[in-house]
């Protein structure tokens, strides 16, 4: 009888010590500084609570208003005394999936000549996210919030129209695995030029069609100005021509799991 006794009390301490560091790290995570990044348009990392101090992150947290993308920027808080570094991320409601890189490299250093210091995320409406922040020293980070008004088809049947010279904007959301498509119609034989700009973290694919045929493709990253992608058909002289009068399409998606954001897009 004391012999199952002990054996029992055994169990339970062994029991009990293994739920231990699970309870340690749940305590841990509820040290973690949260922000509120709908009621807080900026937040500030102090030197002492950076995670190369604690090593603990900081998390915002931010509910889309509308389907959009927010754009986060990083700046030097009042009083630093060198260059703010670090990684953001971004995850879903419950921490637990990631949406984008799992580092997402920031520095404020060259700001006129760098793009380390502002990031674009794609949100649908009503969704919660939650920016991860590895910060290596103090740092501010500002919040801006664009809504974006999609009007492109979800297959190649339903695509959208895009009219010439008609600039489209449209959304990539992260953790979404959605594609966009447009249709363009061309009433004479001509070079089709197609203008692009982006802004994601990671990047889009963008593919050409005629009919249910690829003919061309290439991936989009984010640009710091508008892009020129000249389409003409190809003989078998070797010579070039135009593009043969006929509908064509455009199909827009993420090249990665981890890429979201906006694009622009026209053609003539």
């Amino acid at each position: 009888m004391r012999k199952s006794y002990k054996l029992c009390m055994m169990l339970l301490l062994f029991g009990f010590l293994c739920m231990l560091p699970n309870a340690i790290h749940a305590a841990d995570k509820k040290k973690e500084q949260e922000f509120d990044f709908n009621s807080n348009k900026t937040v500030t990392v102090s030197e002492d609570k950076s995670y190369a101090q604690t090593e603990k992150y900081t998390w915002l947290k931010y509910k889309a208003a509308a389907d959009g993308y927010l754009t986060v920027e990083v700046l030097d808080p009042d009083g630093a005394y060198e260059n703010a570094k670090g990684y953001l991320a971004l995850y879903n409601s419950s921490k637990t999936s990631l949406l984008s890189s799992s580092s997402i490299f920031y520095n404020t250093a060259n700001r006129e000549k760098s793009i380390w210091y502002k990031f674009t995320f794609g949100m649908l409406k009503g969704q919660e996210y939650f920016i991860r922040v590895r910060s290596e020293n103090a740092v501010g980070l500002t919040r801006s919030f664009t809504k974006v008004k999609d009007v492109s088809g979800p297959t190649r049947i339903k695509a959208a129209k895009l009219k010439k010279n008609k600039l489209r904007t449209g959304l990539i959301p992260a953790g979404v695995t959605n594609t966009d498509w447009y249709m363009i119609e061309l009433t004479k034989k001509q070079n089709l030029r197609l203008y692009y700009s982006a802004k994601t973290n990671g990047s889009f694919k963008l593919s050409f069609y005629m009919g249910a045929k690829r003919i061309a493709s290439r991936n989009i990253y984010q640009t710091a100005e508008q892009q020129k992608l000249v389409l003409r058909l190809k003989k078998t002289s070797g010579k070039q021509s135009g593009m043969n009068p006929g509908k064509y399409y455009i199909k827009i998606e993420r090249a990665n799991s981890t890429s979201s954001g906006f694009y622009k897009i026209k053609w003539n």
